[in-house]
């Protein structure tokens, strides 16, 4: 759309000016622009794992007009920076923090019964990070309602499996297939006779189906729903995919390709 092209070239114009990143916080003005499409910031909370990452996300949250102030004295963060804005949840610095921030981020909504989403942004490479691990492991034990967005720029973590793949992905996020799910689960705990190994061969079809096409059965495992890989420039599919994933009460990690 129109806006994509306009936010590009505004960093384009900006970065050849002051320094900074500049492939990344290109490859991700798409998908910034569907997050804030879906998900109504700041009230839902997105947190951006480094934060040349979310210089598209500077623009869409009021800095527009003097986002040419960028790493500049007394203009705007290259970063992310609380006192900067209300739309930038978390301070981010150093890679690998996203998840384990948003999941503490999480756990205070709760407690003070805040409404709202909170979703991490987290790069590929900064995915290999140890914190990053740990912020999964941590998020699949306490199954909270967040939805971890990997940006996968540089397709290290796995090629696009084709359009059966995506097709899946909009399947298994649609909120009718998983109510029919959950009433399939719960219509095999009222037989009187061999609940456990048809609920065993039900949980093996669907792990193996999905470990034939798709390549996140390693997040399945850690405890998070898994969607994905979609396309970072295909607006539709991301949009239904977040609108989906927004409800669902269990982590959700949306693999997202942006090269």
């Amino acid at each position: 759309p129109q806006l994509a092209v306009e936010v590009a070239d505004l960093i384009k114009t900006v970065v050849q000016e002051s320094g900074g990143h500049y492939s990344s916080p290109l490859g991700v003005v798409d998908l910034t622009i569907a997050l804030h499409y879906v998900f109504n910031s700041p009230e839902d909370q997105l947190v951006w794992d480094v934060g040349h990452q979310a210089y598209a996300h500077k623009i869409l949250t009021g800095r527009r007009d003097v986002f040419h102030t960028l790493r500049i004295k007394d203009g705007i963060g290259g970063y992310l920076r609380r006192e900067e804005s209300k739309h930038d949840v978390f301070g981010a610095g150093h890679a690998s923090t996203a998840i384990s921030a948003s999941l503490g981020i999480a756990e205070a909504r709760k407690l003070t019964q805040q409404e709202g989403h909170v979703v991490a942004i987290i790069g590929d490479g900064a995915l290999t990070g140890g914190l990053a691990y740990e912020g999964l492991n941590n998020l699949g034990f306490k199954q909270m309602n967040l939805t971890v967005v990997l940006n996968d720029n540089h397709m290290s973590i796995s090629p696009t499996i084709g359009s059966f793949s995506t097709y899946l992905t909009r399947v298994v996020s649609d909120p009718l297939y998983n109510r029919i799910r959950d009433d399939i689960w719960k219509a095999t705990g009222l037989l009187p006779l061999g609940t456990k190994a048809v609920r065993n061969f039900l949980r093996r079809l669907e792990e193996g189906l999905k470990g034939l096409i798709t390549p996140g059965l390693i997040f399945e495992e850690l405890g998070l729903r898994y969607f994905g890989p979609i396309n970072g420039h295909d607006y539709d599919s991301m949009i239904s995919v977040f609108r989906n994933v927004k409800d669902m009460p269990s982590p959700t990690l949306v693999h997202v390709l942006t090269t």
